[in-house]
């Protein structure tokens, strides 16, 4: 295996809970899996556990709170961890969507599981941008240009400060910015810096859920 972000538990894209998804369909016995052996969906349901366990023992707890995942966590420390250049340790926007639905698909959810969802929900609701609007030009080369609007939905950043809770951006020089504005045309124009992924989750993947697990159970109603 190559050295480096290569071995780090991998949030980013969706990678690990991509197989995640995949090693519980085969648990579950799902139509496209039914092909499966006992012994081998056995084992996938134990890899599936271990797999929650350490989606929970990475969320990131900052001030005593717990919040969301960085892109990407050290596979030994399960630290959030750096990968590419212009992606640092931070909070992720985008990445942590996907964490937190795979973890509202567990049926019965224990203690922590519930914990671990609210946490990142308030963080979500707590990160949200609004005013404005991540917008392509129609200028000769085509580049990506934040614009105030007061009726524009909400937006998430991609990666966000884990101390200050500020949107971060960053080019190839590994430089961190605040404004994307600030990072060069390649990166700004090839990276997905803000997402609209969690408005679905607030809106209503997490209200179902609530409805789905008992009110009892969560804190937010």
């Amino acid at each position: 295996m190559k050295k480096g972000y290569y071995q780090h538990i991998t949030f980013n894209d969706d990678a690990m809970i991509g197989v995640m998804r995949l090693l519980r369909d085969v648990a579950q016995h799902k139509p496209d899996y039914a092909f499966v052996d006992e012994a081998r969906s056995t084992q996938a349901d134990k890899s599936v556990a271990r797999g929650i366990e350490c989606i929970l023992k990475t969320q990131i707890v900052v001030s005593g709170k717990r919040t969301v995942w960085c892109a990407q966590h050290d596979e030994v420390t399960l630290a959030p961890a750096p990968a590419r250049a212009y992606e640092h340790v931070s909070l992720s926007g985008q990445e942590s969507v996907a964490i937190v639905e795979f973890l509202m698909g567990i049926e019965h959810p224990d203690a922590r599981i519930v914990e671990a969802i609210e946490s990142a929900v308030k963080w979500f609701q707590s990160a949200q941008v609004n005013g404005v609007r991540w917008v392509e030009t129609t200028s000769t080369p085509v580049d990506h240009v934040v614009v105030a609007d007061g009726n524009a939905p909400p937006l998430w950043a991609r990666f966000y400060e884990i101390e200050t809770n500020r949107p971060i951006f960053s080019g190839r020089d590994s430089v961190i910015k605040y404004s994307v504005a600030e990072i060069e045309s390649e990166r700004r124009n090839g990276y997905r810096w803000y997402t609209d992924k969690p408005a679905q989750l607030l809106n209503r993947d997490y209200p179902a859920w609530v409805k789905r697990v008992a009110p009892s159970k969560t804190a937010l109603n």
